[in-house]
């Protein structure tokens, strides 16, 4: 039987994200998403908060889609009524808006995670489930990595290399 990588064997480590709180600005969450790729790190940030016992936890994600996203929401639902309608100074009026809200209220909340030891099909199955791009990879309920369908596609390009040679 040939040996398969499970999911730990190609996750990102926690250690490659920011971090940002889930009371933070949208503002704070752009400067720390810039900080971020300058240090060559993804744009996507973890974002904390508390549980019930006051332990630290991942609630969610912010990407680049809900930074912009989270700008045109304001807008749209004046739009639904009478459809969109666009003016000069538009993004900058709208950003200045979007700036000022709180993380939790543009963030991506955690759907589902994964065992960091479970094969790759599972992190499909529940990637298309959930229709997501990227799990929290867990170990004893604990979170330790990322793992992203790019990470599955890569696996899979590796295999596909292997099977030609």
């Amino acid at each position: 039987m040939p040996f398969e990588n499970s999911v730990q064997d190609v996750m990102h480590p926690l250690s490659s994200y920011v971090s940002i709180d889930e009371d933070d600005s949208v503002e704070h969450a752009l400067m720390r998403m810039a900080d971020a790729v300058k240090e060559k790190k993804p744009p996507y940030l973890i974002v904390v908060g508390s549980d019930d016992q006051d332990k630290t936890v991942i609630k969610g994600f912010v990407t680049p889609p809900e930074i912009v996203f989270g700008m045109a929401d304001h807008f749209l639902k004046g739009a639904e009524s009478i459809g969109p309608i666009f003016w000069d100074g538009q993004l900058d009026s709208e950003c200045r808006e979007a700036l000022q809200k709180q993380v939790r209220e543009i963030m991506t909340p955690i759907k589902a995670c994964i065992n960091g030891a479970e094969k790759l099909m599972e992190a499909i199955f529940l990637l298309n489930t959930y229709q997501l791009r990227f799990l929290p990879v867990v170990r004893s309920e604990e979170v330790i990595g990322i793992i992203h369908m790019e990470d599955i596609l890569t696996e899979i390009i590796h295999l596909a290399s292997k099977k030609k040679a």
